[in-house]
């Protein structure tokens, strides 16, 4: 029997007919009631067809025509589910049933479709996988910009066409700290929101009353008085650009207090926010709450931990002749917290340039805090006794005493601008290496156990420094960045064997450059120093730079000469008589010490910077010795009260071996 159009009016769902070749024949009254038009008697079937697909998502119309179809040419009923446009402008989703049936008179088969409205249906389903999907998006990422970013990201375009993100400052007003909008056209407009007060001043209190009591604000319908009354002067054509026509605002609260709010906005979409669409925001602004808030907190460790980072990097590295410093610090390009690598070069009363680089296990404050203490102790340590193993083995016990439950790699080289030498030592950190003016590049040494795990007995080794070449010292961020360190050592040799970056102006910016050119994984330090042949006896008319005299200490006229000298140096650099006389002894008792117990060759070296004090260097050729600052036991005895006297005159004195035999004594002179 043929179904009649009086037949289709007494289904509740939306309905219609078509023909056996799919041309619409009729809608019922459900349908002109969802889609707010007229129903007409003289309605033709290619009008209600038009009707259909203008009321079909354009995002469902080549999915439902591909069924139609098929169901056409199977002559089989079938099922799908589609969004149909609404009268006020929202699309709901529906399951369309199409059926075949009996077309009387003549028994063709015609077709008859329900729509099943399951919009609230889907949508909740659609919530619950939009919160699952929101609880894993926030926690990608401690980052507090990207936690807020992705927040904004998965509302729009779903919830709304454009949203913002305001959070109280420290003067407890509310800023807009991001914002986004679906149209790529308006995204300069919303941009420039960010980091502004959008509110006006006078509503401000209102507002943040409100927020703080934990309401939502739903406004259906946004007017122009509304605007004009609450966004702030300056920035009221901004907003009017982004047409905002509803809005709703949903308080962010963490433990007990408000800490600002998300905003959403329909503007060209033709949808309006509800009651209902509350229980979402609620939802995901409970989870974006606590994400912003430990993102806030990661901030501020970040914060303070590169606090820490700053202050372990040196603010100026030595300026020294003929040797040229340079370094840089690269943080990981994918880690939310800052490391525990350092480097430093801290110059000594004595001309001596301590150098330090090291990498503490792990990340965030903790390392920070633990790599500024190391860096601190081999400072203080530096000070007294300029030792590599001395240096690691104080680092080595402050770290088990303070924190037993971690290590450290760490290099230390002490290097003499006099003597061109680098005594240095390592605890499991990357070797560093040295090119030379052929271009060869060798590693310096061997490292032993790490920090926190050191035994005794280990001992340093002393490198003579060539007249021309490149030290280069570095964190395992610069050689790991593809978890081979053999290739990561191969590739640092290649790169330091080329002339551009050895002779550059900033070789450990060129260093990086080479090994890492998108980043590493890892933070990364590198501490390059060029060095450059030495000159004899170079001074300026200022009182800068070295002079040296050469002679064997039996040869008198040769030392009276160069005492003579010597004195006349330290007048032409504005000293006193008093602090001469003072300084003329203490070249009398190191010279007569070497004639004593060293006879042999003697090069001594008055070195003088307009930032230290003048350094006299006495070096020999003898057995070497230990200095202790005391008197002898015998107060007659010869031996000993010399280097006392000396060490009571000079503002500093340290006597250390050389390496291939001798002393090298070393007295700072008094200036004041």
């Amino acid at each position: 029997m043929a179904l009649r159009p009086l037949a289709i009016d007494d289904i509740p769902q939306i309905a219609w007919t078509a023909t056996s070749g799919g041309r619409m024949l009729s809608f019922n009254c459900a349908w002109y009631e969802h889609v707010g038009r007229i129903r007409r008697s003289n309605a033709t079937p290619a009008s209600l067809e038009k009707q259909w697909w203008a009321a079909v998502h354009c995002d469902d119309r080549a999915r439902s025509r591909q069924a139609w179809q098929s169901g056409i040419a199977s002559r089989a009923g079938f099922e799908l589910e589609l969004r149909l446009l609404r009268a006020d402008g929202m699309y709901r989703w529906n399951r369309l049933f199409v059926s075949p049936f009996d077309e009387a008179p003549d028994d063709r088969t015609g077709w008859l479709g329900i729509c099943t409205d399951i919009d609230d249906y889907k949508r909740q389903g659609q919530i619950f996988a939009f919160l699952a999907q929101a609880g894993e998006v926030l926690a990608e990422s401690l980052d507090l910009q990207a936690t807020l970013n992705r927040l904004l990201a998965i509302i729009v375009p779903e919830f709304g066409d454009w949203a913002a993100i305001d959070l109280f400052d420290e003067d407890d007003r509310l800023k807009t700290v991001a914002a986004i909008h679906a149209d790529p056209k308006k995204t300069r407009p919303v941009k420039r929101l960010v980091g502004r007060y959008t509110h006006d001043r006078r509503y401000e209190p209102a507002i943040a009353a409100a927020l703080r009591n934990g309401r939502p604000i739903v406004i259906r319908e946004v007017n122009v008085e509304l605007l004009e009354k609450v966004a702030s002067r300056n920035l009221l054509e901004v907003i009017r650009e982004l047409e905002p026509r509803s809005a709703v605002t949903v308080p962010l609260r963490t433990r007990g207090r408000t800490i600002g709010s998300l905003v959403a906005y329909w503007s060209q979409t033709p949808r309006r926010y509800s009651d209902a669409d509350l229980p979402l925001f609620e939802e995901l602004t409970k989870r974006a709450a606590v994400s912003i808030e430990h993102a806030r907190l990661y901030e501020r460790e970040r914060e303070i931990a590169a606090e820490f980072q700053r202050a372990a990097l040196p603010i100026s590295l030595p300026q020294v002749r003929g040797m040229r410093f340079d370094g840089i610090y690269v943080p990981a390009s994918d880690r939310e917290l800052l490391g525990g690598d350092w480097y430093d070069a801290l110059r000594l009363n004595d001309g001596r340039i301590v150098i330090s680089v090291g990498d503490v296990a792990g990340s965030g404050l903790s390392a920070a805090v633990i790599m500024a203490s190391m860096r601190q102790v081999i400072r203080g340590v530096a000070q007294v006794y300029a030792d590599p193993i001395a240096m690691l083995d104080a680092a080595d016990r402050t770290l088990k005493t303070e924190y037993p439950d971690m290590f450290v790699t760490a290099f230390v080289g002490v290097l003499d601008p006099v003597a061109r030498t680098f005594a240095h030592a390592s605890a499991g950190h990357p070797p560093p290496f040295l090119r030379d003016a052929s271009g060869t590049v060798t590693p310096l040494g061997e490292s032993g156990l790490p920090l926190g795990l050191r035994v005794r007995g280990e001992i340093a080794t002393t490198t003579p420094l060539p007249a021309s070449g490149l030290l280069v010292f570095y964190s395992d961020g610069l050689i790991e960045s593809d978890r081979n360190v053999v290739r990561g050592y191969e590739r640092l040799m290649a790169a330091l064997a080329r002339p551009e970056i050895a002779s550059g102006s900033s070789p450990a910016g060129g260093l990086y450059r080479a090994m890492l050119k998108r980043g590493g994984n890892d933070d990364v330090v590198v501490l390059t120093l060029q060095l450059e042949a030495p000159e004899a006896n170079v001074h300026d008319g200022n009182g800068e730079g070295a002079q040296r005299w050469t002679f064997d200490s039996n040869d008198a006229p040769r030392a009276h000469a160069a005492r003579h000298s010597f004195v006349e140096a330290l007048r032409d650099a504005g000293l006193r008589q008093k602090q001469l006389d003072a300084a003329e002894l203490v070249f009398g008792e190191l010279l007569g010490n070497v004639v004593r117990f060293a006879p042999g060759p003697v090069e001594i070296v008055l070195n003088r910077t307009h930032a230290a004090a003048p350094v006299l260097h006495v070096l020999d050729r003898g057995t070497g010795f230990t200095f202790a600052p005391k008197l002898p036991l015998d107060l007659l005895s010869e031996r000993g009260r010399g280097l006392y006297i000396v060490w009571s005159l000079a503002e500093d004195f340290n006597v250390t071996p050389r390496h291939d035999g001798g002393a090298h004594a070393r007295a700072v002179l008094a200036i004041v």
